[in-house]
């Protein structure tokens, strides 16, 4: 029998659960040789990015939010982590990728789950007053340290463009922003202004309760802005229709898939991928063998926590059965879902929040935020190393 092999690129969330997943299934194939997986990494630390929203405002420590990626990915999965693997081409036509170290390796069936990066580029003036909750945990922190050193001022929370990871995390870290700014410091010596790119902020339900919140915090919410440019000497985010001064500017910048420049994705770096196989369907053809799930794909799909989850257990499954010989699929439903924040913690209150999930063709209901909500929000993060990146629920 031919050794069938299965190379993944990257060993985030998506790559991890898919990765352990199948040396898990398939531990007895693998140990005789008959199944070989194989993960690609350029960096052999993972930082879930998920938790930088809470960063800035002091609720989880490096260590519960970082880890060896050895640490969770299974034994039996051949893993190549480090510069030397950051992925400079894929020939899909010739099963063939290539890694920055001049080594290639062949597959069977193919996995990207790159993921995103960012490009302060796109907006004029940005690189020189960047502050961020997006871009790493030294940048989350460096913010927070900014934020406890005001007194007073105006605060501008600007979201340029979209598609960007977790759209629903700028507006809850606003709302984070104002609890603490009440409870540590004289919110009426502060301002804070939300510019936001698009008329609304997910779907009607989540739109709805958002604004709300939003509104009866006293925050000036800017839907539809249209930047043209940040302007540091002057500290003013310059947009189509007027300008909007600050003292601390955060951004959450534009994101570009990771893959730019390769044959394989978009202008932007976004790796096209159909909606419900997750098999690729890009500027380089279609490839039923090769599936694109995560932050990677396609830029139509919403780019979330959740989405990332339910896509690896698709992938995952399609690719086991797949290895079976099995020719009946199972198919992502568009399972979305984004943490809502309606107050964090203080001195004086109590935390509440939910989970909202939709999925095409299934309107999100409406909801209320909940204590229990924002406990097992919080709790989440502290056991996603254990279950979530090992591919267990």
């Amino acid at each position: 029998m031919a050794r069938k092999s299965v190379l993944i690129l990257g060993a985030g969330a998506v790559g991890s659960m898919v990765g352990n997943k199948l040396a898990r299934e398939f531990r007895r194939e693998i140990a005789k040789g008959e199944i070989e997986i194989t993960v690609l990494d350029r960096s052999e630390v993972a930082v879930n990015q998920a938790g930088f929203t809470f960063v800035p405002f002091g609720y989880f420590a490096d260590d519960d939010l970082v880890r060896p990626r050895r640490s969770y990915l299974s034994p039996r999965l051949r893993t190549f982590l480090g510069r030397e693997f950051e992925i400079k081409d894929i020939d899909l036509g010739n099963r063939v990728v290539k890694v920055s170290g001049g080594r290639s390796f062949s597959y069977d069936y193919l996995v990207i789950a790159t993921g995103a990066s960012f490009d302060l580029k796109q907006v004029p003036g940005l690189e020189r007053d960047f502050n961020s909750f997006y871009t790493s945990l030294e940048d989350a922190k460096a913010l927070g340290r900014k934020i406890r050193s005001m007194e007073g001022g105006r605060i501008v929370v600007f979201v340029p463009k979209m598609p960007i990871a977790c759209p629903g995390a700028p507006s809850k870290f606003t709302v984070m922003l104002d609890n603490f700014l009440r409870a540590f410091k004289d919110r009426d010596r502060f301002e804070i202004t939300f510019l936001w790119p698009s008329p609304n902020i997910g779907p009607p339900a989540y739109n709805e309760n958002i604004t709300r919140n939003l509104k009866e915090r006293g925050i000036d919410d800017v839907r539809g802005f249209k930047y043209r440019e940040v302007d540091p000497e002057r500290k003013v985010v310059v947009g189509e229709d007027g300008e909007y001064p600050y003292d601390l500017l955060i951004t959450v910048p534009p994101h570009v898939g990771a893959l730019r420049g390769l044959s394989v994705a978009d202008e932007d770096g976004w790796v096209p991928n159909d909606k419900f196989t997750l098999q690729y369907r890009g500027p380089a053809g279609s490839y039923d063998e090769v599936y694109v799930a995560g932050d990677a794909g396609s830029k139509e799909i919403l780019k979330m926590g959740v989405t990332a989850h339910f896509q690896a257990f698709v992938v995952g499954e399609n690719l086991a059965r797949d290895l079976m010989g099995i020719e009946e699929r199972v198919y992502y439903r568009g399972h979305m879902g984004c943490p809502y924040v309606e107050e964090s913690p203080t001195p004086a209150s109590h935390g509440r929040a939910t989970l909202a999930v939709w999925k095409y063709g299934v309107p999100l209901s409406p909801f209320k935020a909940a204590r229990l909500g924002w406990k097992l929000y919080r709790m989440y993060y502290l056991v996603y190393w254990d279950t979530t990146m090992r591919g267990l629920m």
